[in-house]
């Protein structure tokens, strides 16, 4: 789940930006909360009162109140990580902008297209941010690097975990899995009653298979043939604005 502010006073454009957002998480099967604020104090109420944490922040620059520029700085002193991206009408305020270090800046009106590939590039700065994937075998307690896992295989009641770095197990249930990565940054596909597949280890999907990295050829069951296609390609597109 990635948590994302807006932050523009004219909010029929605030909507548009949020739109184009939902548009891009459900092609790209990432989830996102985002919320809308009208202004800069709004947003920096928020963060302060730690209601919500933003690794994503699209500002306008001019709004009542505060501008966009000095809630950044109050973002700063708090958080180096946050990405922010402006979109603005205005472009005379690079000065200022070099202070709080933003990640792209978008001029008024916006381009889909533009705004698509600078939301992959935050993306894939988001995803180098390391998360875990926490379970636990023989009464030890073990963590995984999500991006580090190839696949999830049932087998009976054990669940098996191929990564990078080999295989690892533990008692469980795939739906239960399947629900636990649901909130990471990480598209993984279910493919079969099997199995659980980053998206990021996919090299070749045909009909009825796909082909891993690795050379690993796993079934995709009838059923989830057409489902698992639309959802590689919307992926794959996501990846390739990236580029």
């Amino acid at each position: 789940m990635i948590n994302i502010a807006i932050c523009d006073d004219d909010l029929v454009f605030a909507s548009k930006i949020e739109a184009m957002l939902l548009q891009i998480s459900k092609k790209q099967m990432i989830k996102m909360n985002i919320e809308v604020f009208s202004d800069g104090s709004e947003l920096w109420d928020d963060i302060a009162f730690g209601k919500n944490k933003y690794e994503l922040l699209y500002l306008d620059i001019e709004m009542v109140r505060i501008n966009g520029i000095e809630v950044a700085r109050k973002i700063r002193e708090n958080d180096a990580d946050a990405i922010l991206i402006y979109i603005s009408a205005y472009d005379n305020y690079f000065i200022e902008l070099f202070e709080v270090e933003p990640f792209r800046f978008i001029k008024k009106p916006v381009d889909d297209y533009i705004f698509e590939v600078y939301f992959n590039k935050a993306y894939e700065r988001i995803l180098k941010d390391e998360t875990y994937f926490e379970y636990r075998f023989n009464k030890a307690d073990y963590k995984i690097p999500i991006n580090n896992i190839s696949y999830f295989e049932s087998s009976g009641r054990l669940i098996n975990i191929i990564h990078m770095d080999g295989k690892d197990k533990f008692y469980g249930k795939l739906n239960y899995v399947e629900k636990q990565l649901g909130d990471s940054k990480i598209p993984f596909l279910r493919i079969h009653q099997s199995y659980l597949v980053n998206y990021r280890f996919i090299c070749k999907i045909s009909f009825s298979h796909v082909t891993l990295r690795d050379g690993t050829v796993l079934q995709i069951s009838e059923d989830r043939q057409k489902k698992i296609r639309e959802q590689y390609n919307n992926l794959l597109v996501g990846d390739f604005l990236d580029e």
